[in-house]
């Protein structure tokens, strides 16, 4: 049930996810192709290879601050949400 709501979820906003782990400027901000205005989390490629599981990290942390309603952040990372006692709201 869970995998396939992480897929079609992965799908539908990829451009975001390659946004946050790759820390691009422009691209995949707001979930768009491009977006004319800057992003805050953009960095140079080089810094955004080097710390990209810390973006990866980030972005979990960043999905159970709000940026997504809890009970899809629970779905998308069950272990993150089990390991720091995140429940669902029903």
């Amino acid at each position: 049930m869970h995998m396939k709501f992480r897929i079609d979820y992965y799908l539908e906003n990829w451009k975001m996810g390659f946004h946050l782990v790759f820390r691009t400027d422009h691209f995949g901000v707001n979930n768009d192709l491009w977006q004319k205005n800057k992003s805050l989390f953009g960095k140079s490629i080089l810094k955004s290879i080097l710390t990209f599981w810390t973006n990866y990290k980030m972005m979990k942390i960043r999905a159970f601050s709000g940026f997504i309603p809890l009970n899809d952040a629970i779905r998308l990372f069950p272990g993150y949400a089990k390991k720091h006692g995140y429940k669902t709201i029903k």
